[in-house]
């Protein structure tokens, strides 16, 4: 399971603030920050630089802010004469070798965290050598070798106890083994061997980089092999009955010796460090067993204990010196620092704004609390200090709020003068409040006052000049500055800033500062360096003023800086200016062009560091005749040399630590962190990641940047945020990268990636699309094909029909006519046969026309409009011709080519043939027009008489009329008649499809 850091890790500072011995602090990560457990038995570190830590309750994996948690236990079984304790082994091609409770060897995939087992033996130890051979050591057998080529033979030693504490090997190739009976040496070159200390019980061994070993024992103390010598010799600058668990030996050749119950030894050529737990020291070793000892691969060192987690060790957390509440005596006061000032003994004199004036002696680390007295009754705090100066003789020169100037003797710390506004001509002051101080020459001291304007006072002879609002712009002074021989710029607390010529007292035209004064801005402190000014100001950052181009910078939160409030300006001697502010402590590194400045030019600091607060304080800040800077803030004081901060590192490496796919965790064999591409479906378009930079110092002070490639063009600045989504990707292949940036290491971020693959819904991809168009296609011409079948297959049966119709009915029909009429002939006139023959002559030459009609009907040759305007002619002229009437046949067609339905066809003729059938049986007309005409895609036929016409609203028996406008509808065409005593004129219209 996942566990989050929930505290805030604090990067922990030294006590020890004088001398030159060197200061150690250790940050403890325990069960508070998310271990599982708190004793912790091994640390092993992976090839991506994960933390684990063997614990009694579970296998943890650390990043630097998140655990996950294995259940698995260890143990912790430790005697004055030996000890049984779990251990983490890292092994070839992504393993890690555990030896969990009762001795039970284990192996874990890094890459699938799959664990198996690997031995029944009770094991003690676990060594896997360069060509991947594995040694275990057992409680009662000796040693198991396992070769990582069957065919290599077991080596042949022989030990002074089948118990095994440790197996390693040195430089020179050569295998040492420790027992609780001594130890062996072999060496496989010449398959020789080397018994030392017989009867001692070993524990653990480490070389240094000179060639020596350190080995540790049970109760015996610390023993040392030099590269000079044949045989250990028992190290006698430490206690010779300690039981060590654990000696390592870091990249810098210190030794770090972990016992049981004597905390933690640290061997320094010829010193001697001995850390012990302090539950009163947050700093300090967490308990005093130590289990193991580890370095890791940028040189930190950690420390397992058997009850206080684990304790981290760092160059970086001992950048800072600091005085607090936490080891200081009871009665100085170090809270709310406002004033700091060093004299030449290196003795540090501190001012608070509440309890008044406390000296630092660094040299003997002696403290002394100073007392001040009011020079008159009602001072309420007239011990409040907002402003100190060190003279050439050593005195200090003390500004109060309300109690006016004191001069402390370096020496005694008595009180030598006190200036104030009621003391007698050769003290009297104007003001009782010293805002700031800056030295003149020899025993002269500019003095800048609240009420009381500036003053330029002589330690002997007392105030020699005053300049008060008749001369400046206002009587309250914040902050002084020289700028040359005769020049101080005067900083107001509400009229800004203003140079003044001290030679002649006046101000100079405000001219030389109007960029400055048409910023309005409420002044925190001044600094010069040649050629710019530099203001701090409370809420609009620092402005950098050039006095040779007049040029004015502004720069502020936008631009990088961590606080908008600049309480103190400092530089150091690399060129950057150090600046104190309420989030903390920064480095400023200016670039070329100050309109350039950007994040990337500051170094923050916060309390993580080990400052005294992320909040420091007006007026409390000092640079020491060293180069030593000083800043003071609201609990105590932070001190460091700018030239000693060890900062610089390798960019930290940056791994993915989970994946989710829409909501849910990837479920995969590959854990998130080994993982170099993703394959998913569609649906799985959801994504989120969430990442660590492995940097165990600052983790929190890392800058995550990341893009996804090509839907971001742009790196996305995620800031201290480690994880980030994305929702309802298009199917395609994309590349995530993650970089992370820290402020103390050097060199381009190393940039991890993953390649991503959305895999499309199978009918979005080329082969369906593909397969879609094919089959699509082939449908097509299918139906194409089958069209021109059912075509072909029509017209055939049509033309069948046709010539049946025509070459067998037709031919019967003829041969009965010709004999009706021969049967006619031949009969004698008025016999009823002939009457009879008469109607079957009638009947087949109805059924012969009828049968015409279908025929030509059917008949393929006849689907153009010409064939059917064609045929209603001849029809015309057969009626019409045969009666005696009069006919006018008129067509209007643009084109006669186009061809018709079939059906379309037949009703269009019989509706015309009906209408000229009426006109001949019932009409009498002698004159007949018909006119033919297109009108769009409609076909019309007009056809009028002269006739005697009809009632076309009587109701009647006959079909003629009630058949036109049948077929005229089923083509939803339209019909109109219009009959009366002079004539009938009949109008059909036929869309045409």
């Amino acid at each position: 399971m996942t566990r989050r850091l929930l505290s805030v890790f604090f990067y922990f500072i030294p006590i020890t603030i004088w001398g030159q011995s060197p200061s150690f602090s250790f940050r403890t990560i325990g069960i508070n920050q998310g271990l599982s457990q708190s004793c912790v038995i091994d640390i092993a570190f992976d090839s991506l630089g994960f933390a684990w830590f063997a614990t009694q309750d579970g296998l943890n994996r650390y990043d630097g802010k998140d655990f996950l948690v294995f259940p698995k236990n260890f143990d912790d079984i430790t005697t004055h004469t030996g000890s049984r304790l779990g251990k983490l082994v890292l092994g070839k091609a992504g393993t890690l070798w555990l030896l969990t409770s009762g001795g039970h060897l284990e192996k874990m995939g890094l890459h699938d965290h799959r664990f198996t087992d690997a031995a029944t033996t009770l094991i003690t130890c676990v060594y896997e050598d360069t060509c991947h051979d594995q040694w275990l050591g057992t409680a009662d057998r000796g040693i198991i070798f396992r070769p990582a080529n069957p065919s290599t033979p077991a080596p042949a030693i022989t030990l002074p106890s089948p118990s095994v504490s440790q197996i390693t090997q040195d430089k020179e190739g050569r295998y040492w083994i420790l027992t609780n009976n001594g130890l062996v040496v072999f060496n496989p070159a010449t398959h020789t061997q080397k018994t030392f200390l017989p009867g001692v019980p070993c524990s653990w061994l480490s070389q240094d980089n000179k060639g020596s070993y350190w080995l540790g024992t049970y109760g015996k103390g610390i023993y040392k092999l030099s590269n000079k010598d044949t045989i250990f010799h028992p190290f006698a600058s430490l206690p010779s009955d300690l039981i060590i668990q654990a000696v390592t030996v870091d990249r810098n050749d210190r030794v770090w010796v972990g016992t049981y119950g004597n905390g933690l030894f640290l061997i320094e050529e010829e010193r001697i460090n001995h850390f012990l737990a302090d539950k009163s020291d947050p700093f300090s070793l967490p308990y005093n067993d130590i289990l193991c000892i580890r370095e890791d691969p940028y040189g930190g060192i950690w420390i397992g204990t058997d009850g206080g987690g684990v304790a981290q060790y760092n160059a970086r957390f001992s950048n800072f010196s600091l005085l607090s509440r936490e080891n200081v005596p009871g009665n100085m006061p170090i809270e709310q620092v406002r004033a700091i000032t060093t004299g030449p003994q290196k003795g540090i004199w501190i001012g608070t704004s509440n309890k008044g004036l406390s000296y630092v002696d660094r040299s003997t680390g002696k403290f002394t609390a100073l007392s001040l007295s009011p020079y008159r009754k009602g001072i309420s705090n007239y011990e409040r200090i907002v402003s100190l100066f060190t003279d050439r003789e050593g005195d200090c020169w003390v500004g109060t709020q309300g109690n006016g100037l004191l001069i402390m003797d370096g020496k005694t710390k008595a009180v030598k003068k006190h200036f104030h506004p009621d003391a007698n001509r050769l003290i009297r002051l104007p003001d009782h409040t010293i805002w700031c101080m800056l030295p003149d020459t020899g025993s002269r001291v500019w003095v800048g006052t609240r009420n009381g304007g500036l003053c330029l006072v002589d330690k002997y002879a007392g105030p020699l000049r005053i300049f008060d609002n008749t001369t400046l712009p206002e009587n309250n002074i914040r902050s002084l500055v020289r700028i040359d021989d005769s020049i101080i710029c005067i900083g107001f607390e509400n009229k800004g800033i203003r140079f003044f010529n001290y030679h002649t007292g006046a101000l100079l035209p405000e001219t030389s500062l109007a960029p400055v004064l048409q910023r309005p801005f409420n002044l925190k402190c001044l600094f010069y360096q040649h050629p710019k000014l530099w203001i701090g100001t409370l809420g609009n950052g620092i402005f950098i003023y050039d006095l040779h181009t007049n040029i004015l910078t502004s720069i502020s939160e936008k631009e990088g800086l961590p606080n908008n409030t600049v309480y103190g300006i400092l530089p150091d001697h690399y060129g950057s200016f150090w600046m104190s502010t309420n989030k903390g402590l920064c480095c400023f590194h200016p670039p070329a062009s100050l309109d350039h400045t950007d994040k990337t030019h500051f170094t923050v600091f916060t309390h993580e560091d080990g400052l005294q607060s992320n909040e420091f304080n007006t007026g409390a800040y000092h640079e020491g005749r060293d180069g030593e800077l000083f800043f003071g803030g609201v609990n105590g004081l932070t001190m460091f040399h700018p030239t000693r901060l060890t900062v610089d590192g390798q960019q930290p490496g940056i791994v993915l630590t989970g994946i989710m796919v829409n909501n849910s965790p990837l479920q995969e064999d590959t854990v998130a962190a080994y993982r170099k591409m993703l394959d998913l479906s569609y649906w799985q378009n959801s994504l989120s990641f969430n990442f660590a930079a492995l940097d165990f110092v600052a983790s929190n002070k890392i800058a995550y940047f990341y893009r996804l490639q090509p839907y971001e063009s742009q790196w996305i600045e995620a800031g201290h945020r480690n994880y980030t989504a994305y929702t309802n990707l298009d199917p395609g292949n994309y590349t995530f990268q993650i970089k992370a940036v820290s402020p103390f290491s050097r060199g381009d971020a190393r940039i991890t990636t993953m390649e991503i693959r959305v895999r499309p819904p199978f009918w979005q991809t080329w082969w369906f699309i593909a397969l879609c168009i094919l089959s699509l296609a082939g449908l097509l011409y299918a139906f194409y094909r089958y069209r021109i079948s059912q075509l072909m297959k029509v017209q055939q049966i049509r033309h069948r029909i046709a010539t049946d119709l025509h070459d067998d009915i037709g031919s019967a029909l003829t041969n009965i006519s010709l004999l009706s009429e021969l049967s006619r002939k031949s009969l004698t006139k008025g016999n009823d046969a002939g009457t009879f023959l008469d109607r079957i002559s009638e009947e087949v030459q109805s059924s012969g026309q009828a049968l015409d009609d279908i025929v030509w009907s059917i008949n393929t040759n006849n689907d153009t409009l010409e064939q059917m305007v064609a045929r209603m002619r001849r029809y015309a002229a057969e009626i019409f011709d045969g009666a005696d009437i009069r006919y006018e046949f008129d067509m209007s067609i643009p084109s006669t080519q186009r061809r018709l339905n079939m059906e379309q066809r037949r009703d269009c003729f019989l509706a015309f043939k009906e209408i000229l059938n009426n006109i001949y049986k019932h009409a009498r007309a002698l004159n007949v027009r018909i006119r033919l005409t297109m009108e769009g895609s409609s076909f019309r036929i007009e056809v009028s008489d002269d006739g005697k016409g009809f009632d076309t609203r009587a109701v009647t028996q006959r079909n003629g009329l009630k058949n036109i406008r049948l077929r005229v509808d089923k083509w939803r065409g339209a019909a109109r008649i219009e009959s009366s005593a002079s004539g009938t004129r009949v109008a059909v219209e036929f869309p045409l499809a």
